[in-house]
């Protein structure tokens, strides 16, 4: 029996590798250890029990990224990760997500001659200021297979020469965390709960903290979302740090004061995917819904200049609005319009079966 380690340092890792170290818990050839980056509420209803979510009740290891600066939380990351591959001895390592814990994982796998996996491997935006992309970049370049989630990730790939039998082209695993939680998706009442009317709403997602603690940042968002309400209700989600900026600024009541405005903490995944699901449109400023809302075909603005995930673009579900205020407000009024997503399409091999084909990959390589 192969023991394999899951490692995943966010949410968004998590959703990468859940479906997968549930799979592998249930295949006989298999044992599955998970690892992950932050701390995991366990109460039941939380919303936040990802892994409770998919049936996962085993222990799960928690690395903390201790420090004061993003080295010291990587360096203290790769140390803890570096005792529990010599404690729990895995035959390989399979990283999910491109934060620090996740550049740790393949770091301190690749030191003590653990064989590694990415899943989501070559996405690319370029942007060299991006901590996330230098991160997908290191994990790629020491990576043994290297797991694509859609085309673009193959073609960066073999343009920066990698080998192409190291490449396998899967699909996108969050689509497999979707499919996993979907009936409970749809049995959540989290719409109506929040007084809101399916396809009447606006969901507006705000999680760049670091963008949004100035005062010129913050009055722009203010006009965007006034100018949304004069004819849909708007929900603002805002995450922890978010909403500490927004109360520094003062800015909550401000936006709070505009009729037919809520603002609320981000919810747990499913409440989160269905308040997607039954929005008009999607308005975001970070890439997190961009794959869900694809495959709910719900038109998503990102106000960012670039995307590691074009196929999101190319089929149309997804605008790069930027941002530039009268970028945002022109990709509103087309989304009201709803000349936005009305002919997308869901890319090829977005379709729920990823950890499958995943599965495969590992019967014949191992």
């Amino acid at each position: 029996m192969k023991k394999i380690l899951l490692v995943a340092g966010d949410r968004r890792g998590l959703l990468k590798v859940l479906p997968l170290h549930k799979a592998l818990q249930e295949h006989k050839a298999y044992e599955a250890a998970l690892a992950a980056g932050l701390p995991l509420p366990q109460g039941q209803g939380s919303g936040e029990d990802l892994p409770g979510l998919f049936g996962i009740s085993d222990k799960i290891f928690s690395i903390e990224a201790e420090g004061m600066t993003p080295a010291g939380q990587t360096a203290s990351a790769m140390k803890a990760l570096e005792k529990l591959i010599v404690e729990e001895n895995p035959d390989f390592a399979i990283i999910g997500g491109d934060g620090d814990v996740s550049l740790s994982a393949a770091l301190a796998a690749v030191k003590l001659s653990l064989p590694v996996a990415c899943i989501g491997a070559g996405m690319r935006d370029y942007n060299r200021r991006s901590p996330a992309e230098i991160n997908r970049k290191l994990i790629d370049a020491v990576a043994d297979i290297l797991f694509v989630s859609e085309h673009s990730g193959e073609y960066n790939l073999i343009n920066e020469g990698y080998d192409e039998e190291r490449i396998f082209f899967v699909g996108e695993m969050a689509i497999d965390s979707l499919a996993g939680v979907i009936s409970m998706v749809n049995s959540s009442t989290v719409t109506g709960d929040l007084g809101v009317e399916v396809k009447k709403y606006v969901l507006v997602l705000l999680e760049r903290a670091a963008a949004l603690d100035d005062i010129d940042v913050l009055k722009k968002m203010e006009r965007v979302v006034k100018a949304i309400a004069e004819t849909h209700p708007v929900l603002m989600l805002v995450d922890p740090d978010v909403g500490t900026i927004l109360e520094e600024h003062k800015m909550e009541p401000v936006f709070t004061a505009v009729s037919g405005v809520q603002v609320r903490q981000f919810p747990g995944y499913v409440e989160l995917l269905r308040l997607v699901k039954d929005a008009l449109f999607v308005l975001t400023d970070s890439s997190s819904a961009q794959a869900e809302s694809t495959v709910m075909k719900v038109p998503c603005l990102t106000m960012l200049d670039d995307t590691p995930s074009p196929a999101t673009i190319e089929i149309g579900t997804n605008v790069l609005v930027g941002d530039r205020e009268e970028d945002i407000l022109q990709g509103i009024g087309e989304a009201v319009e709803r000349k936005i997503g009305h002919r997308a399409k869901i890319p090829e091999k977005w379709d729920g079966a990823v950890t499958q084909r995943i599965v495969d990959v590992l019967d014949k390589v191992l």
